[in-house]
């Protein structure tokens, strides 16, 4: 057990790792109700109940105790609890299925990425808690992207130029349409950035597999693995700095470096992540893995050194108490002035304790990021 966090937050980190790295796959943990219930109040502030109730359901997790304890109660909760990750599954899947098809029949270039993207790497992709729908159109078709969407889905696009996309709801499900996927503080590597977007684009999309909810298969559009990778981790490190960010995306981190190990071209995401100033940070988000998720692949390419390894702990630390997208960690939970300077300030904070890591891109970001966090909520 890590003397850095506590019993209940090793227990989850130790499910999870089993269930999205495959380490251990034969080997049991048991659990009381109470600790079971323990567990699961802090899934939920992290949105990664899907996993640790289909571990129970898989019987990877034994729950001990009988009646009097209420371990039939905690099996029923756990239940309905895979029944809802899957019927969601579903319903994303069917929604992406018929954009994509849309996206496909007027010849529109595009590529979903985060959440469904991801979601297929997990060893069962419901699992995964969905959010939202992220794509991203090149400039060169964008503006045609807006009107063949709005016609064909009957939607109205509403503009946040804040954060680089329009926004539309169809089917009960917010779609993020970008034409800007990462935000950076420097000019060059913004460019640098939108370069090696474009240029993979270009170059060749992988794709995978939906159905809808009348069983035609769609082939979905997705970056390359090196570009996906580094996309899911600066959006992990962005929210890390500005709001927060919780095990849910560190995880989709953990299943992507998992998923991706002999398909990853290192050269090319040293190369990338140097053009973009995040070296440092990829480094100590590895270590992190490697100390706390058991992800050791990577030491291959990388020997981590005594500021990594210092990093490591700083980062799981802000992870833990962050929780999903920052919510755990926020006193005051409600919209308004209070929420507006807690906010600016963790920013703030975040951005002083790992300035290190993206010293570059850190240093233009933060009065940025301040001055738009004070905007939006005031």
């Amino acid at each position: 057990m890590d003397s850095r966090i506590d019993k209940v937050e090793n227990a989850l980190l130790e499910i999870l790792r089993r269930e999205v790295t495959w380490q251990d796959g034969t080997e049991k943990m048991e659990l009381s109700v109470a600790g079971l219930n323990a567990v699961m109040r802090l899934a939920r502030e992290h949105a990664v109940t899907g996993l640790v109730a289909n571990a129970a359901m898989r019987n990877r997790i034994v729950i001990a105790g009988g009646a009097a304890e209420g371990r039939g109660e905690a099996v029923m909760r756990l239940m309905q609890q895979t029944m809802a990750h899957r019927q969601n599954q579903r319903r994303f899947e069917d929604a992406v299925g018929r954009f994509a098809r849309l996206m496909k029949e007027n010849g529109i270039a595009y590529v979903v990425f985060k959440g469904l993207a991801v979601a297929r790497h997990y060893p069962e992709p419901f699992i995964r808690t969905m959010g939202d729908v992220d794509f991203y159109v090149p400039k060169s078709c964008f503006d045609r992207a807006v009107e063949v969407i709005e016609r064909g889905l009957h939607v109205v696009m509403a503009k946040e130029d804040v954060d680089k996309h329009y926004s539309f709801d169809w089917q009960g499900i917010r779609f993020e349409m970008h034409y800007q996927i990462e935000t950076f503080g420097s000019h060059r590597h913004q460019l640098c950035f939108d370069r090696m977007i474009d240029e993979a684009m270009a170059e060749h999309t992988d794709s995978f597999t939906v159905c809808d909810s009348d069983g035609n298969g769609t082939e979905v559009s997705v970056l390359p693995p090196t570009e996906d990778l580094i996309v899911v981790f600066k959006h992990w490190f962005n929210h890390l700095l500005v709001e927060g960010v919780g095990l849910r995306q560190t995880l989709d981190l953990v299943v992507l470096l998992t998923a991706y190990r002999d398909k990853i071209n290192v050269g090319r995401l040293m190369t990338a992540l140097d053009g973009i100033g995040y070296m440092k940070a990829f480094r100590a988000m590895l270590a992190m893995m490697r100390r706390y998720l058991g992800l050791d692949w990577f030491d291959n390419f990388f020997v981590y050194n005594r500021c990594d390894e210092r990093y490591a702990d700083k980062l799981m630390a802000a992870v833990m108490e962050s929780g999903n997208f920052g919510r755990k960690a926020y006193r005051n939970h409600t919209e308004g002035k209070k929420k507006s300077m807690e906010t600016a300030t963790r920013a703030l904070r975040h951005c002083v304790k790992f300035f290190w890591l993206a010293p570059k891109d850190i240093i233009c970001l933060i009065p940025r990021r301040i001055g738009i966090t004070l905007k939006q909520k005031f």
